[in-house]
């Protein structure tokens, strides 16, 4: 297979454990250039990975007519605003979600994807999940309409914190725009009214309805424990119901010939323990890890070991940390297949299945719309 060069603006801790992880193991890709304004990162990662060339100005990486494809992973104020000066110069955009931040955004970002030779695509990596996929699947032929309940909890103090970027931003927006693309894309379609309580940063229950009939419950916060999986997603449609723990869970009822699957863990993380003995082992073995990765947080959470009322038929203690180039144990939601699936449509010159700028669009649109229905204390007509 021919290779392709590719060049990361931003490289924080997410693109660092994510994208450039990819990029580094996979033969047919090469680092052509990293950019990033922090020196001490540029250092680090040209000293773990082969580089091409590290810099601290961004319009190198754009001028280079070598590197037909950039990975925007910087802050998201920064977001459509690369987008707009990539695509401009022709090459292909994979840019971390949000793509834009209000309708001024979008706009720019819409014009220029309409002009480019290149493509865009917009991280929202759940499209590429096994397990969400699957979902997709059992579901495309049945008969409308159907209720979506999703859970999106996780404390996050440290974005919380003053002097956080996150701090002053809206969590429907930074992190439940992955939800709301995937509820748009599961159904195939747009919300037709959006109805959200809560406050206007942290913690929301959100209503899509959908013009089927269809809608969609969405729970988005920061509260609960680190302990307990982030995301639990059940899907309901006349006689047939499928559930999703945290990407690893799939239990189907209602499907003839299906079965109940769990999914390995994201870098096959002792997928061979998870695949023997189930979500049971997933959950505590990755409490565990949690736990002892945080002895000495500093936000006074109380983090413990899971514990079942009956013995186990395993010892998560008798198990440690098995790859290296694997963070932490967490689930496969897609990262690595969506990533590549994009470099590889842009070397084969093909269409791409990822979330384009039309989608970017409409889930920052609908967050927006949330946040005006918060407002107004009433639902708001799309």
């Amino acid at each position: 297979m021919q290779s392709i060069n590719v060049a990361f603006i931003g490289a924080g801790n997410f693109i660092n454990a994510y994208h450039l992880m990819t990029a580094r193991h996979c033969p047919w890709m090469n680092i052509r250039a990293i950019a990033d304004l922090n020196e001490d990162v540029l250092v680090n990662r040209a000293a773990a990975m082969t580089v091409g060339y590290t810099t601290t100005d961004y319009r190198r990486v754009l001028a280079d007519p070598d590197i037909p494809l950039v990975v925007i992973g910087t802050k998201q104020d920064t977001h459509a605003r690369l987008i707009v000066e990539s695509l401009n110069a022709g090459k292909w955009v994979y840019c971390e979600k949000p793509m834009a931040q209000n309708k001024e955004e979008t706009r720019a970002v819409l014009a220029a994807e309409a002009r480019s030779t290149g493509r865009l695509a917009i991280g929202f990596n759940r499209r590429f999940a096994p397990a969400y996929r699957k979902t997709k699947e059992l579901f495309a032929n049945l008969p409308r309409p159907w209720f979506l309940n999703y859970r999106l909890m996780t404390p996050g103090p440290e974005k919380r914190a003053p002097g956080s970027f996150y701090h002053d931003q809206p969590h429907i927006l930074y992190e439940g725009c992955h939800i709301l693309d995937y509820g748009c894309w599961l159904f195939g379609a747009a919300p037709t009214r959006v109805f959200m309580t809560g406050d206007r940063l942290n913690n929301n229950c959100c209503i899509l309805e959908f013009a089927d009939g269809s809608q969609m419950q969405f729970m988005c916060g920061q509260l609960g424990s680190y302990c307990l999986p982030k995301e639990y997603m059940e899907l309901f449609a006349e006689y047939h119901a499928v559930t999703v723990n945290d990407f690893v869970d799939l239990r189907v009822r209602g499907f003839p010939g299906e079965y109940d699957q769990v999914y390995g863990p994201y870098m096959a993380e002792h997928e061979a323990e998870v695949m023997k003995y189930g979500f049971d082992f997933y959950d505590l073995y990755r409490a565990r890890e949690l736990v002892n990765k945080s002895r000495n947080n500093p936000w006074g959470m109380p983090l413990e070991y899971v514990r079942r009322p009956t013995p186990l038929p395993f010892d998560v203690n008798d198990y440690s940390h098995q790859n290296p180039d694997a963070w932490a144990f967490v689930p496969d939601k897609g990262w690595e297949e969506a990533f590549k699936h994009f470099v590889r449509c842009c070397l084969e010159g093909i269409s791409p299945e990822n979330a384009d700028g039309r989608a970017g669009a409409l889930t920052t649109q609908t967050a927006l719309d949330l946040l005006k229905s918060l407002e107004l204390g009433r639902p708001v007509s799309r």
